[in-house]
């Protein structure tokens, strides 16, 4: 299973592949042509300034946009099309595989504290996330899905180049409803990222938002105050996936 990160390298040579099913996904930050936003991707309601909504930020078209464009990506991904069984993978990748497939068809029926998916790359932790965001989104629910990596690049460049655009931005991540972390802790995060991080995890942790994370950190050996939170079993389950990369023994 590719992260989001290998979809968004590839989608251009994708697109050129098989143009009738896939378009380019642009990145959220490359939104400069928009007259509306001026390439900020955010709006401010139109409201009187008495009124409870005066002064909220919301998503620009643009943005909404990019969004419908990655759901349509998104749409390859499913339940039914996840493999348990891959090519030369033991009785107990596959039951591994089994389990995690039955906890993510459960919670994406009732979404309710935390879920995480761990192990090596190429194992499916991103296709299962994927899995059930669409699921949800199909149910009309509220939830959003971020490649943490570009997360972090997006809070960043925002925080840099201008303060307006970068609160908007992080509390619509930090309070979403349903909130799919893909990819946490797959790099050596900066003190900034990290404090960026710990933010969102604690502020949803305290609130008991539901929330999913795929990692390919090994939480038996890794702890930290972020990680503690993820690992509270009052507030979640974490299921450890077992099983070989499909890059090295064939596709999933």
């Amino acid at each position: 299973m590719e992260s989001l990160g290998d979809i968004y390298k590839n989608i251009k040579i994708q697109k050129d592949k098989n143009p009738d099913k896939l378009r380019e996904i642009n990145q959220i930050s490359s939104l400069s042509d928009c007259t509306i936003c001026r390439g900020t991707g955010w709006i401010g309601e139109d409201a009187e300034i008495f009124d409870p909504e005066f002064g909220k930020i919301i998503p620009c078209k643009c943005l909404n946009s990019q969004i419908r464009k990655s759901l349509e990506y998104f749409s390859n991904y499913s339940l039914k099309n996840f493999n348990v069984s891959p090519p030369n993978t033991t009785a107990k990748h596959k039951k591994s595989l089994a389990r995690a497939y039955e906890v993510a068809k459960n919670y994406s029926k009732s979404p309710e504290g935390w879920l995480t998916f761990y192990g090596p790359t190429g194992i499916g932790k991103t296709h299962l996330a994927i899995s059930i965001f669409m699921n949800l989104k199909s149910k009309g629910k509220d939830a959003m899905f971020v490649f943490v990596p570009d997360m972090l690049d997006e809070l960043r460049n925002s925080y840099s180049d201008n303060g307006d655009n970068y609160v908007p931005k992080f509390n619509y991540i930090k309070e979403a409803k349903i909130l799919v972390l893909d990819d946490f802790g797959s790099e050596n995060y900066s003190r900034w990222a990290f404090e960026k991080l710990y933010q969102i995890i604690t502020w949803r942790y305290n609130r008991k938002l539901p929330t999913v994370i795929t990692s390919s950190n090994d939480f038996d050996k890794k702890h930290d105050a972020m990680i503690s939170r993820i690992q509270d079993p009052l507030i979640g389950q974490i299921i450890k996936i077992e099983s070989v990369d499909y890059r090295m023994k064939g596709k999933r």
